[in-house]
């Protein structure tokens, strides 16, 4: 399996020259998940992070734990008015 071009994409514009370890981390959680978990997912990890390695880390932590809470804070206002719907590709969000 290959991670999306928007993923791809989305990692080199938000995390420059820490790209190869953010790649490393998110490539890192699709082998633990054996590739089932989602893009909609790794694209909310990826949000979250605001291109910090350590924020990515937290992220795909959380992702483990209570991946509702990683969907939520991703696409809701922290109320139940939805902003964004990471089943679409960031080049779709405007997020590119």
């Amino acid at each position: 399996m290959e991670i999306a071009i928007d993923i791809q994409q989305k990692l080199a514009l938000d995390f420059g020259s820490e790209m190869p370890f953010a790649k490393d981390e998110i490539e890192a959680l699709y082998a633990a998940t054996n590739w089932r978990i989602s893009d909609k997912m790794i694209r909310s990890i990826i949000y979250l992070s605001k291109g910090n390695i350590t924020s990515l880390k937290n992220s795909i932590q959380l992702a483990r734990t209570d991946y509702k809470d990683v969907l939520w804070q991703a696409e809701y206002d922290r109320g139940d008015d939805q902003l964004r719907d990471f089943n679409k590709t960031f080049d779709e969000l405007g997020l590119l």
